[in-house]
């Protein structure tokens, strides 16, 4: 089912991208993004990954966008300290939060080119198994786990734990008999099953980093990670003042236009190119659901 908020942003439908547990996935050619401080425009048609919910409870929508939000913010902290070496995250771009007749609650995100499945294990010579080591793999689920995310929890087929899941590869087959797979490729699904977050930790790392992460990702992204983060948390949520509100939508705002103006390579329907916020529109996003 295709959103009222998406239709004049579709420029074409390109295929389904798969279902879950708690979600499926349909792609679209967008020049239309809806989200968080506002829709933005572009000229260019962006490729992106709608992630319906398949329990639309109020607010999710947002929920899981701010979720891959602060997944990838630290991921680009944790990328530009040479913790890695190649981005395996992608970009968070939107979200749709509808409650009325048909109501649908959606995360919207860059596309990840490639496959899903490759083996964690391949056959040698001598009719041996040899486990596949994905470069950049224990880095990264390391780095996350310190902070208090594990996105190692949902990488396994269900009906066969050797074929990978939410693990998009660009080559997934161009490995050498020892095993070993390029760093080129990208983990999906943030929901809360796939990548099960510890908000106190990820805020208690967030405050004993301050420095180092304002320094590299400058103060309003810092402050729009603590504001998602308290907001994320069951514990914290309900001390949310309608200021901090108002503040985490603005923030997002400011975040998603030059995120996605990064991302393509050219666009928008002002006179300097760029994506543009077509209006700062009312959101559900304070109706989030609550226990």
């Amino acid at each position: 089912m295709l959103d009222p908020t998406l239709e004049e942003g579709v420029i074409e439908y390109v295929r389904d991208g798969g279902f879950g547990g708690e979600a499926a996935v349909t792609v679209y050619l967008l020049n239309k993004l809806p989200g968080i401080g506002g829709t933005i425009r572009t000229h260019e048609g962006v490729v992106t990954a709608v992630r319906v919910e398949h329990s639309p409870v109020p607010g999710s929508g947002h929920l899981m966008f701010l979720r891959h939000m602060l997944v990838k913010k630290l991921e680009d902290y944790f990328f530009r300290e040479k913790i890695y070496k190649y981005a395996h995250i992608p970009r968070p771009l939107g979200s749709i939060s509808r409650q009325d007749d048909k109501p649908i609650e959606a995360c919207l995100y860059e596309w990840a080119f490639g496959n899903e499945g490759f083996p964690w294990e391949v056959s040698e010579y001598g009719g041996g198994k040899l486990p596949v080591r994905l470069r950049d793999w224990n880095q990264f689920v390391d780095q996350f786990h310190r902070v208090g995310i594990d996105v190692g929890a949902d990488v396994a087929d269900s009906n066969d734990a050797k074929v990978s899941k939410n693990i998009i590869h660009q080559f997934p087959f161009d490995y050498p008999h020892e095993g070993d797979l390029s760093p080129i490729w990208k983990h999906i699904d943030f929901g809360p099953a796939s990548a099960p977050m510890d908000y106190e930790k990820i805020m208690r790392f967030l405050c004993d980093n301050r420095e180092p992460l304002i320094d590299v990702l400058r103060g309003e992204r810092y402050r729009m990670m603590v504001l998602a983060t308290k907001y994320l948390d069951w514990s914290t949520r309900n001390t949310f003042s309608d200021y901090e509100f108002g503040e985490l939508e603005t923030l997002v705002g400011y975040y998603r236009l030059p995120s996605l103006h990064h991302h393509i390579s050219r666009g928008g329907c002002n006179s300097n190119g760029q994506p543009y916020s077509e209006d700062i529109s009312p959101t559900l996003f304070r109706h989030a659901p609550s226990r």
